[in-house]
């Protein structure tokens, strides 16, 4: 399965203008469908199905840890945190895909878009996991 990471429109400038900070509080929100609009600036007004809040599983999606943003090159700067990871309970947890969003701002601007590349699943007893690449979440350029 490969997965995919798409950026919002506005994330780049979101963080090079500051209004996206290092100190702000990220979100990772599991949904059973969704889809992506890349000009999307808020959460609610995504397309999507939130994973159910129950199984080990909370409405709104686990809190990312470890938030770093550094630069790269020049131009280049990149997204990391920790991995991020759900203890499964009773009937399990089952995602396609992840919003990542800040959820600090009133909005809850949407940061990226992840699909799993289809549909992961965790049954009780067990985590659900999202491992992210040693590379870091995402990079981008400002030109």
């Amino acid at each position: 399965m490969a997965v995919t990471i798409s950026l919002y429109d506005h994330t780049a400038k979101r963080f090079a203008e500051g209004t996206n900070a290092v100190g702000d509080t990220y979100k990772l929100m599991l949904c059973t469908a969704a889809t992506f609009n890349a000009t999307n600036t808020t959460l609610a007004g995504i397309t999507k199905t939130e994973v159910t809040n129950a199984n080990g599983y909370t409405t709104g999606g686990a809190t990312l840890g470890s938030v770093a943003v550094t630069t790269v090159t020049t131009n280049d700067a990149k997204f990391d945190a920790a991995d991020v990871s759900w203890g499964a309970t009773g009937s399990g947890i089952t995602a396609s895909y992840a919003i990542l969003y800040n959820d600090t701002d009133t909005n809850d601007p949407p940061v990226a878009f992840i699909d799993i590349g289809g549909s992961e699943s965790a049954a009780a007893g067990t985590n659900f996991i999202i491992v992210w690449n040693a590379s870091g979440i995402f990079t981008w350029t400002v030109t």
